[in-house]
C-alpha cells in the first residue's frame, strides 16, 4: 500500500444521482453545476479546490446536495443559480 498526502485543501462532492421516476439531484441541473464548478476550480484554484461528481448523498429531496470537506458541511437546496455564492464560500474557506 502506498500513502500519499492530498494536495487539495478543499474537496467538494456534488451529488449527480439519477433515479427513474423519482426526484434526484441529476434532474435538478447537478451535472451542469458540477461542470461549471470543476472548470472554475481548475482554472482559478489549481489543486487547492477539487470538485467531484458523486453518487447519492442522501439529500436529493433538498435540491442539489453538495458535501464539502474538511469542513464536513452540506450545502442543500442548491440550484444552478447559486454558482457565484458557492464560489465565494469556497474561496473564503481557503
Amino acid at each position: 500500500m502506498k500513502k500519499e498526502k492530498l494536495k487539495s485543501q478543499i474537496e467538494v462532492f456534488v451529488c449527480n444521482h439519477h433515479r427513474d421516476n423519482e426526484e434526484a439531484c441529476a434532474g435538478k441541473g447537478a451535472k451542469e453545476l458540477t461542470d461549471k464548478l470543476k472548470k472554475w476550480a481548475k482554472e482559478e484554484h489549481k489543486g487547492e479546490i477539487k470538485v467531484y461528481r458523486s453518487g447519492c448523498l442522501g439529500k436529493c429531496s433538498e435540491g442539489i446536495a453538495i458535501a464539502c470537506y474538511p469542513e464536513k458541511k452540506f450545502l442543500l437546496e442548491v440550484t444552478a443559480d447559486d454558482f457565484k455564492e458557492i464560489k465565494q464560500g469556497l474561496e473564503e474557506a481557503l
